[in-house]
């Protein structure tokens, strides 16, 4: 810009040597070209206004407008620079239009006249700009557009100045501003893929920290909690970053709270949750229902008084539902630390607040419960009656009922209730048999348990505590392992009462028992059974593992893989997951399906090392990389699979596969020194022979005759009839000739 004012005066000064007389448009210019050098923008700028107003269609009248209009961009005037610019723009001459369209751009842009800076920068970047200035109108266009909500075009704009220009000062800015774009459009993928550019190339980018909270957010809506959490923690081990404002800090903390919640790792969670509430005030609803989460955490984590004093803090919550669950998980605290009257006194203010909660029949019944444990069996007598008259059609009325049924439902001791029920009523001895068998069932008593079952049903009781006998007949011949009859006994419990509690779990334990008796047809009936009485999660989950095992072993491939699915989708255990991986690689592995296979192979064998299929997922992995010809990644999987699996049944095949990848790396002794472990592994079966074989021809190749001589001398003597000996033969009568000379 000094450039073209440097030209402008020399243009005025050579005007046909007339002297200028005072605030002569040459004069005007002159001095407002000198103050433009100075940096004296302000007085440049009112030359230029004199000069425009008096000389409208000098010559110099464009290039006068534009570098009215830089100056006042200097001095932040947008407003004002916005008219010289659109003056300039008029000019005939193409250098000074171009100029001024992309100023006009900027200018434009800073006093959010988006639909005019759009238009101006869409004619500048027709023109022949140098790259620095192309660079810039490209990112102006693209903020532009942003701007205007028309997020493609911002999209290509921010696109263009990432491929095209690179080394630009403001790349990261393109890159956040691509992200962005991208994910207004709800293309998720494309908009994390910038943001992480940002995020792995830019470090000091004061788009750094923005980038690294919304790629979090959108991981922990995605489901993928690790990578959210390691992004909300990058962002918060920023936080003396200018960049990183308060605001984003919370967003951060609250978020990474949510992703250490899901992944269960309770721990990390309660010191974010204990920051979060120092950080919000007393009076915030968020406050207590952090509160309410820190409870959670504490509980899982079995440190119930502290779990206590956070539940607490959630009950004092202006929202009712913040409130009633932060006294619901308060009371189950206490029954946790053993303190039954506290417990009970807290599920009785419970529903004494909240009657109408979808917890207040659980709490009523457990401060039944409570006080039952603390030997107050009148108050206990009590609760269980407010539950079956102010919640009759809830499950815990039925469990109320059964408390309800006599004096022989509160003795604890299998003694004295044996003894109780001797002088009971049939329909009560037969209630109380089936309690005195489950007293043994929780003692670990299970020929006694089935005894008093079997005396239950003598006395031909009614539908209700028949189908629970026979229920709990099932559980005590499983725990001895008498498989057929405990099957018979849940499958009659289900025809009896198909709906009770312990349907779901009679029905998932029966589907196990089915597949245990080689019935795959009837394991998949009743684990389709259990799943349909909404079982509770784990017993859901088991149920599904149920059901996936009998589709494979009736090789309903397809089933199956819709099951493993659905198990993965319901976010399992460490253990049941690195299961489901593996049935899924295995059901891909025998469809002649390997692409698909090899990356769950591998996610098994990198993410899950103590599962029981962590040395199976290295060796299909070795496997794969030894057809490939990657020897040297093969290599390193027989080699983990080797150490850290020794007693492995697949270790000597890794091991002779080893050897195998040596040899084609043609790292001889090496290979050798693999074979010949295999060859001394008495479980080694066919490999034995294999890899003496192999060991003779690997030290030949190394030029240890001698001891390539005894490996095949072995094979030949060893195993006379091996399809290896031929050629073992042929190899000696080579070696010895060359040892013999």
């Amino acid at each position: 810009m000094r450039t073209i004012l440097a030209l402008l005066l020399v243009g005025t000064l050579t005007v046909a040597g007339v002297a200028a007389r005072a605030d002569s448009p040459e004069e005007l210019l002159a001095a407002a070209s000198a103050l433009y050098d100075k940096q004296d923008y302000a007085g440049a700028a009112t030359k230029l206004d004199a000069f425009l107003a008096a000389n409208p269609n000098h010559a110099k009248a464009g290039t006068a407008a534009l570098v009215l209009g830089q100056a006042r961009s200097q001095l932040k005037q947008y407003a004002l620079a916005v008219p010289a610019y659109e003056k300039a723009a008029t000019s005939r001459e193409s250098s000074i239009a171009n100029l001024a369209e992309l100023g006009l751009g900027e200018a434009a842009i800073n006093t959010g006249k988006f639909d005019k800076a759009a238009t101006a920068l869409q004619a500048a970047v027709k023109t022949s700009l140098k790259p620095e200035q192309a660079a810039v109108a490209w990112y102006w266009l693209a903020q532009a557009d942003f701007q205007l909500k028309k997020y493609d075009l911002a999209a290509d704009a921010y696109n263009k100045v990432t491929r095209d220009y690179g080394r630009s000062d403001f790349v990261d800015d393109a890159y956040f501003g691509a992200g962005l774009s991208a994910l207004r459009q709800k293309k998720q993928d494309e908009a994390r893929d910038r943001l992480k550019v940002v995020i792995d190339r830019y470090p000091n980018s004061e788009d750094r920290p923005k980038a690294l909270l919304l790629v979090g957010q959108m991981d922990l809506e995605a489901k993928r909690y690790p990578d959210a959490r390691r992004a909300f923690e990058q962002l918060l081990q920023n936080g003396g970053n200018k960049a990183v404002t308060k605001t984003m800090s919370a967003s951060a903390e609250d978020g990474l709270i949510q992703a250490l919640l899901a992944m269960q790792d309770y721990g990390a969670a309660t010191a974010r949750l204990e920051s979060a509430m120092n950080r919000l005030p007393a009076t915030d609803p968020e406050h207590f229902r952090a509160a309410l989460s820190l409870g959670n955490c504490r509980y899982r984590q079995q440190q119930y008084d502290n779990a206590f004093h956070a539940y607490e803090e959630a009950a004092k919550a202006p929202e009712p539902s913040v409130a009633g669950q932060g006294l619901y998980w308060a009371a189950n605290t206490q029954l946790q630390s053993k303190h039954a009257p506290e417990a009970a006194a807290l599920f009785l203010k419970f529903v004494a607040k909240f009657p109408k909660s979808e917890l207040a029949a659980k709490a009523q019944m457990k401060a039944g419960d409570a006080l039952y444990d603390a030997n107050q069996h009148s108050a206990a007598l009590a609760a269980y009656h407010a539950v079956v008259t102010n919640y009759p059609q809830t499950p815990e009325a039925t469990e109320a009922k059964k408390m309800l049924g006599g004096i022989v439902d509160s003795i604890s001791d299998p003694g004295q209730l044996a003894a109780a029920i001797k002088n009971a009523p049939p329909a009560e001895r037969a209630r109380g048999e089936v309690r005195l068998a489950r007293l043994y069932l929780a003692a670990k008593k299970y020929p006694e348990a089935a005894l008093a079952v079997a005396d239950a049903l003598k006395l031909m009781p009614e539908p209700a505590i028949a189908g629970e006998a026979q229920y709990v007949q099932g559980l005590a011949n499983e725990a001895q392992h008498k498989i057929a009859p405990a099957a018979a006994s849940y499958a009659a419990a289900l025809r009896s009462q198909p709906n009770a509690l312990w349907s779901s779990d009679a029905a998932g334990r029966l589907a196990w028992l089915y597949l245990d008796l080689k019935q795959p047809a009837n394991a998949e009936k009743a684990a389709t059974t259990a799943l349909g009485l909404k079982p509770t999660p784990e017993a859901e989950q088991q149920a599904r593992l149920a059901l996936v095992q009998a589709e494979l072993d009736q090789q309903k491939w397809d089933a199956a893989l819709d099951g493993c699915k659905t198990l993965l989708a319901n976010n399992p255990s460490q253990e049941t997951m690195g299961t489901v991986l593996f049935t899924q690689a295995w059901i891909n592995d025998k469809q002649g399906r390997p692409q698909d296979a090899l990356p769950l192979w591998e996610r098994l064998a990198n993410d899950f090392p103590k599962s029981a299929y962590a040395d199976e997922a290295l060796l299909h992995v070795g496997d794969a990389r030894l057809k490939a010809e990657k020897y040297e990644e093969a290599r390193d999987k027989y080699t983990a699979l080797v150490t850290n699996y020794p007693k492995s049944s697949l270790a000597p095949e890794a091991r002779f596969k080893l050897g195998t990848s040596e040899y084609n790396l043609k790292r001889f002794p090496e290979a050798a020194v693999a074979f010949d472990a295999v060859a001394a592994d008495k479980s080694a079966g066919d490999y034995g022979p294999e890899a003496l074989y192999w060991s003779g021809v690997a030290l030949a190749e190394a030029k240890h005759n001698p001891e390539a001589i005894e490996r095949l001398s072995k094979l030949v003597t060893t195993y006379p009839s091996h399809t290896r000996v031929k050629n073992a033969k042929i190899r000696l009568a080579a070696l010895k000739a060359t040892v013999g000379n």
